[in-house]
């Protein structure tokens, strides 16, 4: 391959244009390839090779059979005859900086770990007077943002947001022994707490680490036995939950079966979001068609007995032409049930 520059071209509009995000497209085949926007292109002629970056395989098999890289190889020279050889070539030497030069960093953009999470986090700073320099989350806007301090190469939430800057102004200019002070006199605080958490980013800043883990361990274990009981009690609260709701459940259906066999009026009530009537259908293994199903479950009210032994029901909405006889088969399961038991 022929000696050529780092910076890619593309052909449009009838000549050579510079792209900058780009990639190298690595194949088998020893192509001058790179990808753009998507697309696969060729690099001495800056054309189109796929339209689509998922095509390749198919082009693979097109370079792989008899005289499929010739052809390839013939196209890109008749493209050439007719675009010109690309400035990737003609001008070996040229260089990517030169035509797209890097943009000047922003002093004022911070890379630093937070005292918070320990995570490192691009900061910006939006305040430098007085040897105050005051930063928020580059990405954070708005007047309630947070606002931070450095602190030995470390972002320190100093408990203030942008919407009141005088206030932090005035209390870090009255602090005696500047903000390391502070975060010395809270982190001792703390350690004279046995109850208190003490903060890693603090003990980090004031080489006290081992300290601040000496200090919290107790701390840590008691927070954690005290989750593990929370957590005891809630599995007992759910299990005591889950057999009340089950002995309810249990309890609706023998009652129903009974006024069935007392004939007495039964309504369609829901029993944890269930049809009562359409559970008793399931419990006695009655195939009810879906469509009757949704019925029972959506417009049926009740079912009574009237003269002695017959069953009717009360419904809203349209009546079913199926339900009363899937009724006399419950009816009569249930009896039977009842003669058996």
């Amino acid at each position: 391959m022929k000696k050529h520059s780092n910076v890619f071209y593309v052909y449009t509009a009838q000549k050579f244009e510079a792209v900058a995000k780009v990639r190298v497209f690595k194949n088998d085949f020893g192509l001058d390839l790179f990808t753009y926007n998507g697309k696969v292109y060729e690099g001495q002629t800056g054309c189109v090779v796929l339209q689509r970056l998922e095509d390749w395989p198919v082009q693979v098999s097109k370079l792989q059979s008899e005289n499929g890289l010739e052809q390839f190889n013939t196209i890109v020279e008749n493209v050439m005859k007719s675009v010109g050889l690309s400035p990737r070539y003609t001008r070996p030497d040229e260089r990517k900086e030169d035509l797209f030069p890097k943009k000047k960093k922003d002093e004022n953009i911070v890379f630093a770990k937070s005292t918070y999470d320990g995570k490192k986090h691009y900061y910006y700073r939006f305040y430098n007077e007085n040897g105050i320099e005051l930063f928020s989350l580059k990405n954070e806007t708005g007047d309630y943002r947070s606002i931070y301090v450095l602190c030995k190469g470390l972002m320190v939430n100093i408990g203030h947001s942008y919407h009141r800057l005088d206030e932090a102004l005035k209390w870090l200019s009255g602090l005696e022994n500047g903000i390391i002070g502070e975060i010395e006199r809270v982190f001792n605080e703390s350690i004279s707490n046995l109850n208190r958490f003490a903060d890693y980013g603090f003990a980090n800043i004031l080489d006290r680490v081992d300290e601040a883990k000496a200090h919290n361990e107790p701390i840590i274990e008691a927070r954690e036995r005290k989750r593990e009981q929370e957590a005891k009690e809630h599995q007992a609260n759910r299990l005591a939950e889950e057999a009340a709701a089950a002995a309810e459940y249990e309890q609706a259906i023998v009652n129903a079966e009974q006024s069935i066999r007392r004939k007495e009026k039964l309504l369609n009530t829901h029993i944890q979001g269930k049809s009562l009537i359409m559970q008793l259908f399931r419990k006695y293994g009655i195939n009810v068609p879906l469509k009757t199903q949704g019925w029972i479950i959506n417009s049926l009210h009740d079912i009574y007995c009237y003269d002695s032994n017959k069953w009717s029901y009360h419904y809203c909405g349209n009546d079913s032409t199926v339900f009363t006889k899937y009724l006399e088969r419950l009816v009569a399961i249930a009896n039977d049930a009842s003669a058996n038991a």
